[in-house]
């Protein structure tokens, strides 16, 4: 898929898939320095709060890494440049753009043979429009989204043998009420071709828009953990 093919399926379908768009000796690298970043917090408790490492989510801001092997930012924003990237964005979000490392994220989702703790859990549907968003209890008027982009990089294979991203792939122009995001209640809502668990390979990755509803896609049967990069970019 060419960078104008994905930006029509983002602009149609709220998610694009980037294939074989991102350099795998910088993800190789990337996935080394972040394995070592969850073993070190793994062994020391102190380095939990040092890093914001929040247990239920199994995540850390990005920048993190910048203790791990990376001594400059260039180094750790070098994939949103790869490929015109950076144009696409900018054309999406009809301005340019800014990239908040404070809301970007290091992940590591677990396979459910080795899930580490009864507090992880997996991510389950939402809209990262909502970020910052107070809802009320009950549902009301609409509530203006926070505007921003999400690029998407796994740091190994997902989908298959690791857990991955599942979409809807429908556009939205609001943000759901957090009552309306019960799994069988959006399976009531869409239709079936709606639901969308892309395999992807290193080098791979997604992007997707701040109204797209998704979650983080794990069967049973997955016997690895995944890790991955997840940018936030944000209007100027």
């Amino acid at each position: 898929m060419t960078i104008d093919e994905a930006e029509t399926q983002l602009r149609d379908q709220g998610t694009a898939v980037l294939r074989d768009v991102f350099s795998k000796d910088l993800l190789s690298r990337l996935n080394e320095r972040a394995a070592q970043c969850f073993i070190a917090i793994a062994a020391d408790n102190s380095l939990a709060g040092r890093y914001r490492f929040n247990p239920f989510s199994y995540s850390v801001p990005l920048n993190a890494l910048l203790d791990f092997g990376y001594a400059n930012w260039e180094e750790l924003v070098e994939p949103l440049f790869f490929a015109g990237l950076a144009p696409l964005f900018s054309r999406v979000m009809g301005s340019e753009w800014t990239l908040s490392m404070e809301q970007s994220w290091l992940r590591k989702k677990f396979a459910p043979c080795q899930i580490p703790s009864p507090e992880y859990r997996p991510q389950n549907w939402h809209q990262d429009g909502a970020l910052g968003v107070l809802f009320p209890l009950e549902p009301g008027p609409v509530i203006p989204m926070t505007q921003l982009l999400t690029c998407w990089i796994p740091l190994n294979p997902c989908g298959r043998e690791s857990p991955g991203l599942e979409f809807i792939r429908s556009r939205q122009q609001a943000l759901l009420h957090f009552t309306k995001l019960n799994d069988s209640t959006l399976r009531q809502r869409f239709r079936v071709e709606d639901f969308w668990a892309p395999s992807l390979e290193l080098g791979d990755g997604l992007v997707f828009l701040n109204s797209t509803l998704h979650r983080t896609y794990v069967l049973p049967e997955m016997r690895q953990n995944r890790l991955s990069i997840e940018y936030r970019l944000f209007p100027r």
